[in-house]
C-alpha cells in the first residue's frame, strides 16, 4: 500500500485547494493509495470539511496566514521585528520533523510549505519534492526593497535544488522577462527549465468535474436570466476591508451600470468573504448577498458567474483564466507576488486591474466594461493542465518506491 503525505502552505487557502486535485488524480491512478495531510489553519478547517486525513501532530502548528495579515495590514513594524515571526517557522518544523522521518511515506510534498525550506536540514530536504509558484522577486529602485530582493533570489537559487525534485507549479512565462541578478545573470525562465519540472497553471479543479451551467446556478438558487457577479477575497484578511468596503460603496451604481451595460433586468452580487475575514456591509442593497461560511470548492461558483471580482492570488486567477471567465484583479497593495501576478496577467491575457488605494465606484464601472468587452483564452492546450502533469510526476516516484 502507497502512501503520501501532502504539506501544503497554510498562507490562504490556494495551495491546499490545487493540492487537492492533486491528490484526486493519485487516488485515480494508485490502487489503495493512502493520504496524509499536514498543515495549520486556515488549511486545517479546509481538509476537515472534506473529511481527509490529517496527521495529529499538525494540529499543534500555528498558523503563518496571521504573520502574513499582520505585516499587510500595518501591525508588524520593521524587518527585525518580521524576521522574530520567523521563529514560527521553525517552531513548526521541530514539531513534525519526526514526521517527516517516517520511512511510511513513499512521497512527501510540500507546496510552498515554508518550514522545510527554511528550517529542514539538506538531508531532509533530499527526501522531499517541492513545489512552487514562486521562483523570483523583482528588484525594485527602492534601496530596501532592492536588498531584499538580492537576499531572497539568491536563497531561492541556493536552497531550492537540494531537494529530491522541485515542480514549478506555474507557466514559465511568468518569469520571461527576469534575470537572477539585474541586468546580468541567468535568465530565471531558463534556469527554471534546468533545474524544475514545469508544470504550468494548477487549477483547483479538473474540468470533467464541473456542472453544467444550469446545474450550477440551480444549486445557487440563481435564475439562469440574472448576470451573476461573484467577488472573492482569499483565505486569508489581509487588507480585505479596503476592497469590501470600496464594493459595498459602489454596490448600488453597480447594479444600475450592469444593467445598462448586459440589457439584464436582474443583477445579484455574491460576496464571499472566507473563513477569516470578518467584514459586515454598511449599505443594504437588495440583490447583494453575503456568504460567510467557508466553502470548500468554488466550483458552482465559477460556472455559474458571469463576472468575477476578486483578489489576484495564483490559483484564484489560473482558476479564472482556464475557465476563459471575465474578471477584474484588485492585488494586495504592496504585495509583490500578487502585484506581479496580476500585472502578468493584464499584459499578457488582458485581465483588467484595479491598485487597491484607488478603488472607487466610478473605477469599478469602468473596469467591468473592459472586462466584459474582451474574450478571454489562454493559448497552449498543456499550460491549464498543472495538476495532472504534477500527479504524473508524483505517481512515478510512487511506482519507484
Amino acid at each position: 500500500m502507497a502512501r503520501v503525505l501532502f504539506l501544503p502552505s497554510h498562507v490562504g487557502l490556494g495551495h491546499v485547494t490545487r493540492d487537492y486535485v492533486i491528490a484526486e488524480l493519485l487516488r485515480k491512478s494508485v490502487p489503495k493509495l493512502e493520504v496524509e495531510w499536514c498543515s495549520a489553519e486556515p488549511v486545517l478547517s479546509f481538509l476537515d470539511l472534506l473529511e481527509e486525513r490529517v496527521v495529529n501532530p499538525c494540529r499543534k502548528l500555528e498558523s503563518f496566514s496571521t504573520v502574513i495579515e499582520d505585516l499587510y495590514n500595518g501591525k508588524i513594524k520593521g524587518l527585525k521585528e518580521l524576521a522574530s515571526k520567523l521563529n514560527i517557522l521553525k517552531r513548526n518544523y521541530e514539531i513534525i520533523s519526526d514526521l517527516l522521518n517516517d520511512e511510511k511515506y513513499d512521497v512527501i510534498f510540500a507546496d510552498e510549505f515554508w518550514e522545510i525550506m527554511y528550517s529542514a536540514p539538506p538531508e531532509m530536504k533530499t527526501r522531499i519534492i517541492f513545489g512552487t509558484d514562486i521562483l523570483y522577486k523583482p528588484y525594485s529602485i527602492k534601496p530596501v526593497d532592492f536588498f531584499i530582493s538580492l537576499v531572497l533570489n539568491r536563497y531561492f537559487k541556493k536552497v531550492l535544488p537540494e531537494f529530491k525534485d522541485l515542480l514549478f507549479l506555474n507557466d514559465l512565462g511568468t518569469l520571461r522577462k527576469y534575470r537572477w541578478y539585474p541586468l546580468f545573470g541567468e535568465r530565471v525562465e531558463e534556469w527554471a527549465k534546468r533545474k524544475m519540472k514545469v508544470t504550468g497553471f494548477v487549477t483547483s479543479f479538473l474540468k470533467e468535474e464541473l456542472p453544467s451551467y444550469e446545474q450550477a446556478r440551480d444549486k445557487l438558487n440563481v435564475d439562469y436570466d440574472s448576470f451573476l457577479v461573484v467577488v472573492t477575497v482569499g483565505g486569508t484578511s489581509t487588507r480585505n476591508n479596503v476592497v469590501l468596503d470600496c464594493i459595498d460603496a459602489a454596490s448600488d451604481i453597480l447594479i444600475k451600470e450592469l444593467k445598462k451595460i448586459t440589457g439584464k433586468k436582474d443583477i445579484i452580487i455574491k460576496i464571499i468573504t472566507g473563513p477569516r475575514t470578518k467584514w459586515l456591509p454598511r449599505n443594504s442593497v437588495k440583490n447583494v448577498e453575503m456568504i460567510r461560511e467557508t466553502i470548500p470548492r468554488l466550483l458552482n461558483y465559477y460556472v455559474a458567474a458571469d463576472l468575477f471580482i476578486s483578489r489576484a492570488g495564483r490559483t484564484t486567477t489560473a482558476d479564472l483564466l482556464c475557465l476563459g471567465k471575465p474578471a477584474i484583479y484588485i492585488p494586495i497593495k504592496d504585495h509583490y507576488e500578487q502585484e506581479e501576478i496580476a500585472k502578468d496577467m493584464e499584459e499578457r491575457f488582458g485581465y483588467p486591474r484595479i491598485r487597491e488605494d484607488e478603488c472607487s465606484p466610478n473605477e469599478l464601472v469602468k473596469t467591468i466594461k473592459r472586462s466584459l468587452r474582451r474574450n478571454y483564452r489562454v493559448e497552449g492546450k498543456h499550460v491549464c493542465n498543472g495538476a495532472k502533469r504534477a500527479a504524473e510526476i508524483l505517481e512515478n516516484y510512487i511506482s519507484l518506491a
